[in-house]
C-alpha cells in the first residue's frame, strides 16, 4: 500500500520538545557533518600532496624535468588547484547547510506528513524540487506549493521512502527539515527562487 509506512521504519514521532533532542536525528546530524569534514580534509590532504610531491620529488633528484615538464607541471597544479577550490565551495556550503538544519531542529519539533513528493517536471539547480502533503490523501488543499529540498551531503539525492511517509520540522510555508521517519535522511526545504 503506496500510504503506509515501510516495516521496520519508526513512523510514530518523538515526544521531545525539539526535533535535535531524538537521538536518530542528532545521531543523522553528526553524520552529516562527520561525512562533509572528513571530505573536505581528504581533498585538501590530496591537494596539499600533488601540489608538493612533484618539487620534492625534483628537488631530491628521485625525478629530472625539462622546462617543458615544468611547464606541464604548472598547468597540472593549477588545474588542480582550480578543482580544489570548487570542492571547497561546495563542501563549505554543505556546512552551512548543516548548520542551518540544527538552527531549525534546535527550535521545531517534527511533526508527521503523509508523504514529500518530488515533482515530475521541474528542475532545481540547488537541490531536488518537492511539494509536502500536509493533509490525507483527497483533501483539496492536500499538496503544498513547490518547494526545494537539498540534502546535507548529497545535495540532490532523493530517498523515494519519503514519499511513503516524512518527518517535518520547521515553517511550513518558509524553512524546514524533511527527513525519513526516525529523523535520518535530513534535507533542508526552502522556498524555490
Amino acid at each position: 500500500m503506496r500510504g503506509a509506512p515501510a516495516e521496520g521504519r519508526e513512523s510514530r514521532v518523538p515526544l521531545s520538545k525539539v526535533a535535535f533532542d531524538h537521538p536518530g536525528t542528532r545521531a543523522a546530524w553528526v553524520n552529516a557533518r562527520r561525512r562533509v569534514i572528513a571530505r573536505l580534509t581528504l581533498w585538501t590532504i590530496l591537494w596539499v600532496t600533488s601540489s608538493l610531491a612533484p618539487s620534492l620529488l625534483q628537488e631530491f633528484d628521485v625525478i629530472s624535468m625539462s622546462d617543458t615538464g615544468e611547464g606541464v607541471l604548472g598547468l597540472i597544479v593549477s588545474l588542480t588547484f582550480f578543482a580544489y577550490l570548487v570542492i571547497l565551495y561546495l563542501d563549505v556550503s554543505a556546512l552551512r547547510s548543516i548548520k542551518r538544519i540544527r538552527r531549525i531542529l534546535e527550535a521545531a519539533p517534527w511533526h508527521p506528513i503523509p508523504a514529500a513528493r518530488k515533482h515530475p517536471l521541474l528542475k532545481d539547480a540547488s537541490g531536488v524540487p518537492v511539494q509536502l502533503q500536509l493533509g490525507p490523501a483527497g483533501e483539496a488543499d492536500e499538496l503544498r506549493g513547490v518547494m526545494s529540498a537539498r540534502g546535507s551531503v548529497h545535495r540532490r539525492r532523493w530517498p523515494e521512502a519519503m514519499e511513503q511517509g516524512a518527518w517535518y520540522a520547521g515553517d511550513v510555508e518558509g524553512h524546514g527539515v524533511l527527513a525519513l521517519p526516525g529523523g535520518t535522511r535530513l534535507m533542508e526545504v526552502r522556498p524555490r527562487p
